[in-house]
């Protein structure tokens, strides 16, 4: 039994050692090396004060400079939204990349087009008990020209929509 703590405290001291953690160079490489990502899959997208029906199907509009370059669809899976239903919270899978350097409109219900736009990738610290690591997300963007930063989700709020615990 002495030897079984032992074990253990020296397990956890090895596992919380430095030698896991990124040096200057490489946190400059990977810097590097996202800062030319532009494509990132949106997955998954959250939406909030909406029926199911409103975002059952989706039309989203990618726009370049204005120019429309772009059309396609994603469908809310209701089986996977049923816990979140009394909270008006559900969650949707987009399969495309969008582009950072593009705007979408996604197509809400009836109401106006919400804008996803001014998009940047950034870099997002991951630690875990075995050390430091790095990941590249898309965390900074506008919806509407509201501004959201280190975000690690897009969610869309419907228009005048008053969550119950605001």
């Amino acid at each position: 039994m002495r030897y079984l703590i032992f074990i253990c405290l020296f397990l956890s001291f090895i596992s919380c050692n430095k030698s896991n953690e990124w040096t200057e160079k490489e946190r400059q490489d990977f810097k590097i090396k996202y800062s030319k990502t532009i494509y990132f899959k949106p997955d998954p997208i959250s939406f909030t004060g909406f029926e199911f029906d409103e975002i059952d199907s989706v039309k989203v509009v990618e726009k370049n400079n204005s120019k429309k370059v772009n059309t396609f669809f994603f469908h809310a899976d209701k089986e996977n939204n049923l816990n979140r239903i009394e909270d008006k919270i559900y969650w949707a899978h987009i399969e495309n990349n969008l582009n950072v350097n593009h705007s979408y409109e996604f197509y809400l219900g009836k109401d106006k087009p919400y804008i996803l736009d001014n998009m940047e990738m950034i870099m997002w610290a991951q630690y875990t008990s075995n050390g430091e690591g790095w990941g590249c997300e898309m965390g900074n963007f506008t919806i509407d020209n509201k501004k959201f930063e280190h975000i690690g989700n897009i969610n869309f709020t419907k228009r005048g929509f008053k969550e119950k615990w605001e």
